[in-house]
């Protein structure tokens, strides 16, 4: 369990003090704080135990069922009857205590199991809840509670007078299991600081070592909890005017796994025979979660009879408590030259989150105009700071590399681990945005309108940063902490005018940003009585910055249909098509921002530097897109209790592109069967299914070229980029769900009844011109166009009995089957050793097959 933080300490104290709060108005829910949604495992939707329809049913003026204008079924209104707390006194209450103990058996640590959920054995509170309510003022208080473990839990108080003022706050820990079967090798797991253990010797460790180790490492749970807290307050001022303000507060804490490179492995291993292995080195290590994030909303509106006004400041304030990760290296890493490097490298380093901020600040005003009209003015001016201390670009010490002949690559280490290494200390980024949007609406007649709208946003960024060391000279930063220019001659990461004359590399930051108009012009009309028809035309100009295009322009039109026509179902269709097109790609923008651009910069040979990509690639934010959309509902009522829902989607999206992402398509289902036939009786079932595909080409550079003048040919079919290395992929995905639930009160006993099903499976089908189109071309034979197919399915069987004891005492009995498999070939092998040559992985992947039970008991007292 974790220690409990200042903000969480205040938090906690407003929830059991409920305080008096200063005179304050009804804001119409404008200004919640935190999450919409208060559940956990044990009840989802977080109410159900008070879930009891009232006494009255539906309506005094209806005796049967209601439903929505779309059809849908209302559910009957819940039974919160209060008592009178006082003699005379107009303040009722309400309240219910559930108190009871969880058993967990079967396979309790499979992942999918325990996903969101920190199921423990022992006692839990399923739910707090107390309300006290006051007709006559309008005024209430209201708390509501439960935690299954201290990773896992929630509360909330919330009071008020309808019509004056409200104030929330709550408390609320979230469990994110992201494995429970990984193996990592390194000690102080959960730090900054990865070490090895005392078997492994750092830069220099055996590959029957490392495996030894890691076969020996303990099975370790890599997960995370979010601890959100938050308050708000909500009142009126004067007359119409009306303040808002809300903090919230998320601490993340945990693990993560993640990255840990020494430069490539696949490209240079080669099997020696040596105890040592090929080079290079990847490894998955394991990061530590510990950053804040805490936001800020504070807010002034007014509603008038014809001008309403809105001004929102929102910050945004993240912290990162571990702003990097140092792991220690096993591998002895060596060069494609063949001589022993000068010194061993032993030690990766990650620079973590930085700390941020963000600020901005929302004017709205609009006016109520003749024919049901108005006019709605909205200016916002945003800006994104980030000011972290840089760390140096090396934490390395001695010297690094390698020395022979005209191959002098030494890195001197003491010369770049420190912030003196740095052009400047500080990152001072920064980037500024600003909108304005305006927006024309009319309704002269019943039926029929229009509305025109117009928005302009900019994203300037005003980050620049020039990556130059005054201590050597030198542009660029040492790669992956001296690793890759440890293994590859003139692949240090630097450029001067001396040894790395040739060598072209990055040495600034990229300062991305864009410009963006949109105008929209829309209408609809009412076809008499039972039909709507709407169309809406956009046309969004956009204009990046330093990116491979300097204009976009996308049209898009969308037509709706709404009709009630078709007897007592209603009908909503709507089919979307898009078009963007844009100026001229340049597949390289970038040149500016490499070391090229210097004088001094030789080519090797008199060749200029290889070409960046090839010219055929179209990112697919940048390329022409043709998209469609389409969208059925069908909402139809069965009798007075009963109503039939289906949804039929479909979209697809067509880029221009030989090179990069082709197409995209999504078709899908969902249909549902709701019956409510009183009261106490009620059954769904649910069915789903959505299929996807996503297509994507590529070509593989000839290696055999970067020696030669046609290195610096960017043709798709050229020297560098031949047609024989062209290959393609194709990713297939079809998702199943189904549900079903019953509940029904037979008087003595409430008995509620759920299944749920999911599936999902994936296919990966590819092929390839030649053998060249592969990093080992040697295994072309082996190939058959396929991987296989991923599959995962989970089942979840729920039952509930529930019945009374007392008047005030009752009986929860529960409990849930969950059975699984997964299959992911990523993960194929693992089962025998995490280590293969210089790469460690740490996840062995989740369990192939579980079967995880819960039972339960809870006591219920109505207070």
């Amino acid at each position: 369990m974790r220690t409990i933080h200042p903000m969480s300490r205040a938090i906690l104290l407003a929830l059991l003090a409920g305080a008096p709060l200063a005179h304050a108005s009804d804001s119409s829910d404008t200004m919640r704080v935190g999450d919409m949604q208060y559940g956990n495992g044990l009840d989802p939707r977080g109410w159900s135990p008070l879930m009891t329809p009232g006494p009255d049913g539906m309506s005094w003026l209806h005796p049967g069922m209601l439903r929505t204008p779309s059809g849908a079924l209302y559910p009957y209104p819940y039974d919160l009857a209060g008592k009178p707390s006082g003699q005379g006194g107009d303040w009722t209450y309400w309240g219910l205590l559930q108190l009871g103990y969880i058993h967990v058996g079967g396979d309790r640590n499979a992942e999918f199991f325990r996903q969101y959920t920190d199921w423990k054995n022992g006692a839990a509170l399923g739910l707090f809840a107390l309300g006290f309510d006051n007709p006559k003022t309008g005024s209430y208080v209201e708390f509501r509670g439960s935690r299954i473990s201290g990773d896992d839990q929630y509360y909330r108080l919330r009071a008020g007078r309808y019509g004056h003022y409200k104030f929330q706050a709550f408390y609320r820990d979230i469990p994110h299991t992201v494995s429970t079967n990984a193996f990592p090798i390194w000690d102080g797991i959960g730090s900054s600081n990865l070490t090895l253990p005392a078997s492994l010797v750092p830069g220099g460790s055996t590959i029957a070592a490392v495996q030894a180790a890691s076969a020996a490492a303990p099975r370790r749970t890599i997960a995370l909890t979010r601890t959100r807290t938050g308050l708000s307050l909500e009142g009126a001022l004067y007359r119409d005017w009306i303040g808002f303000a809300s903090i919230t507060s998320e601490k993340r804490d945990g693990t993560r796994l993640w990255g840990g490179p020494m430069f490539f492995n696949y490209p240079f291993f080669t099997d020696t025979g040596s105890p040592f292995g090929g080079d290079g080195g990847i490894m998955e290590t394991v990061r530590p979660i510990d950053f804040t994030t805490t936001d800020v909303n504070i807010g002034l509106r007014r509603v008038g009879k014809l001008w309403h006004f809105n001004a929102l400041y929102s910050g945004s304030f993240f912290r990162d408590h571990k702003s990097y990760l140092d792991y220690q290296n096993p591998f002895l890493i060596h060069n494609v030259v063949g001589v022993p490097n000068v010194a061993p490298v032993v030690d990766g380093e990650y620079s973590l989150e930085p700390d941020n901020d963000y600020h901005n600040l929302r004017l709205e005003l609009s006016r109520e105009l003749k024919w049901r009209g108005e006019l709605s003015l909205a200016a916002a001016y945003g800006t994104m700071r980030q000011n972290d201390a840089l760390l140096p670009p090396v934490n390395c010490t001695g010297t690094l590399g390698f020395a022979v002949g005209p191959l002098q690559q030494l890195i001197p280490c003491d010369l770049w681990n420190t912030p003196a290494a740095l052009s400047r200390t500080h990152a001072n980024a920064r980037i500024d945005t600003g909108l304005f949007d305006a927006k024309l609406s009319f309704h002269p007649g019943r039926r029929f309108g229009w509305h025109a709208e117009l928005r302009y946003y900019d994203e300037d960024n005003k980050t620049r940063y020039l990556a130059y060391n005054p201590l050597t000279g030198q542009y660029g930063y040492i790669s992956e902490n001296g690793a890759q220019g440890s293994v590859v001659p003139g692949e240090t990461g630097i450029f001067d005018s001396g040894y790395y004359a040739t060598s072209n590399v990055q040495i600034a930051s990229v300062p991305f940003g864009y410009r963006d108009t949109l105008l929209e012009l829309g209408a609809d009309w009412n076809v008499g009585e039972s039909d709507s028809l709407s169309l809406v035309y956009t046309f969004d100009h956009n204009q990046p910055r330093h990116r491979e295009r300097t204009r976009l322009d996308e049209q898009r039109i969308k037509l709706s249909w709404v009709s009630r026509s078709l007897g007592d179902a209603t009908l909503r269709a709507s089919f979307e098509y898009g078009d963007r097109s844009g100026g001229t790609y340049n597949y390289d923008p970038y040149e500016a921002y490499y070391s090229r651009s210097l004088p001094g910069f030789i080519n090797a040979g008199g060749i200029p530097p290889p070409a960046f990509t090839v010219d055929a690639m179209r990112k697919y934010d940048m390329s022409d897109r043709k998209e469609t959309k389409a969208r059925v509902i069908l909402i139809y009522p069965l009798g007075d209790t009963s109503t039939v829902s289906a949804t039929f989607y479909g979209s697809r999206d067509q880029y221009d592109a030989l090179v990069g992402r082709q197409n995209t398509r999504s078709t899908g289902f969902t249909g549902e069967w709701d019956w409510q036939p009183g009261p106490h009786t009620n059954a769904s079932v649910y069915v789903g299914a959505e299929t996807t595909r996503l297509k994507l080409a590529n070509v593989a550079d000839d290696e055999s070229a970067f020696g030669g003048p046609g290195r610096v040919d960017p043709s798709f079919g050229g020297t560098l980029y031949p047609l024989e290395n062209y290959w393609h992929d194709l990713d297939r995905e079809r998702d199943y769900n189904a549900g079903i639930t019953f509940a029904h009160d037979f008087g003595r006993v409430k008995l509620d009844l759920a299944w749920n099903y999911t599936q999902s499976l994936s296919q990966l089908n590819y092929d390839f011109a030649s053998p060249g189109a592969l990093t080992f071309p040697d295994v072309a034979p082996l190939l058959d166009g396929s991987f296989p197919d991923n599959h995962y399915r989970s089942s979840t069987f729920d039952a509930g009995l529930s019945f009374p004891v007392t008047d005030s005492i009752g009986v929860r009995l529960f409990g849930r089957y969950q059975s699984g498999s997964f299959l992911d070939w990523h993960y194929l092998g693992f089962d025998d050793t995490l280590v293969y040559d210089h790469r460690i992985y740490t996840d062995r992947g989740p369990q192939l097959h579980y079967r995880a039970t819960l039972v339960g008991a809870m006591l219920s007292i109505k207070l």
